[in-house]
This record gives C-alpha cells, structure tokens and sequence, in this order.
C-alpha cells in the first residue's frame, strides 16, 4: 500500500458525522426581498425589509454569471429605484446576498416589464467552515436536503477524501486531520446549485 493510500486510509478512519445535531445557524432568519414593477418598463423598485446584519449587496447578473449591476444596501430596510435599460431583454438573475445565504431570483426582462415568478425564487445558505488546529468542522443548512459532496485534495489536486451525503437538511462533519501532513490543502463543497473553496492550511 502506497503512502497516498495510507494517507487517505487514515484519514477516513478519523470522520465522524453528526448530521443528527441541530445546527444553531444565524441564517435561519431571511429580509423580506421584493421586486416592484407597476408598469414600469425597465425599471424597477426594490425593498429589503429585516437584514439581520444591516448590509447587503444586491445585484444583477447575467445566465452566464456576469455582474451586470452591483449595489451596496444597508440598513434593516432598504428601498431602492432601478433602470436596466441599458440591457438586452432576456433572462438574468437579481441576487440579494448577505452574510450567510443569499437569495436568487431569476427574471425575464422585456420592452414593458420584468417577469418573474416566486416558484422560480431560491435560497442558497453557506456553509460555516471552521479549522481549529487540526480539527475541521463544515456545518450546512441544506433545506432542499440536496447532495452535499466533500472534496479535500492537496495542493496539487490529488483527492485524499471524498464524500457525498444525501437527504439530510442540517449537516455537521467533523473531519480530524492529525494524520495529515503539513502544508496546504484544498477543500472544496459542492451542491446542486452552487460550489465553494476554502483553503487550508496545516501547521
């Protein structure tokens, strides 16, 4: 057995999951996002009501994900007047974003209005990564309790674990990496509707 095999034998040895603890999130409060088009063409009105943090940024991007708009909000209510006649009609995406979630709302942008449905609305929560010393902790809301899948790989790119977790709306991973070596490492999540990294790095 290779020492790349070891590695990842040992390291698999020392996960726990305790997807049954109930996660103690700040995001479990969401402002109030709405768009306001009475006839307006392009434009728009926004209101944020309830941001928990007092800041938020709200902008607009294409289906391809290129900033098209970007604002800075604060205050726990926001009202706000928007033109977008600089744009081409056709789908794009208003996402308010805050500190531990953010909220997307596709829309369709004609002569005469901007359409959108709230079927279409979604949430998407953050994961929480913390590493203290050698222990790393990934916590998640996953409410749509989609595939949750952990990548950790070396600098390089080589996997030294991998994990898919299905059907849990809260999850807690505790991974204990006292057998790692020093150095940096990549740890990447992946769900169904968004992908983070987070680098780390081991003394």
């Amino acid at each position: 057995m290779n020492n790349q095999n070891i590695l990842k034998h040992k390291l698999a040895v020392f996960l726990f999951v305790l997807a049954s603890l109930p996660l103690m999130l700040a995001a479990n409060h969401l402002p109030d996002f709405l768009i306001i088009n009475a006839g307006l063409g392009k434009q728009f009105g926004l209101k944020v009501e309830g941001l928990d943090h007092a800041q938020a940024d709200f902008s607009v991007k294409s289906t391809k994900g290129e900033v098209l708009l970007c604002q800075k909000i604060s205050g726990t209510d926001y009202q706000g007047l928007y033109s977008l006649e600089a744009l081409r009609e056709g789908d794009y995406v208003f996402i308010l974003k805050m500190n531990s979630s953010e909220i997307r709302q596709p829309v369709k942008l004609t002569k005469r209005a901007i359409q959108y449905q709230l079927s279409q609305r979604q949430v998407i929560f953050y994961p929480e990564v913390t590493l203290k010393g050698r222990q790393l902790d990934v916590n998640y809301r996953n409410p749509g309790k989609d595939d949750f899948t952990l990548n950790l790989l070396t600098a390089s790119g080589d996997i030294l674990y991998e994990e898919t977790i299905n059907g849990l709306e809260d999850i807690e991973k505790r991974m204990n990496l006292l057998q790692v070596p020093r150095g940096e490492y990549i740890l990447r999540i992946l769900t169904s509707s968004a992908e983070w990294t987070e680098v780390l790095e081991l003394r």
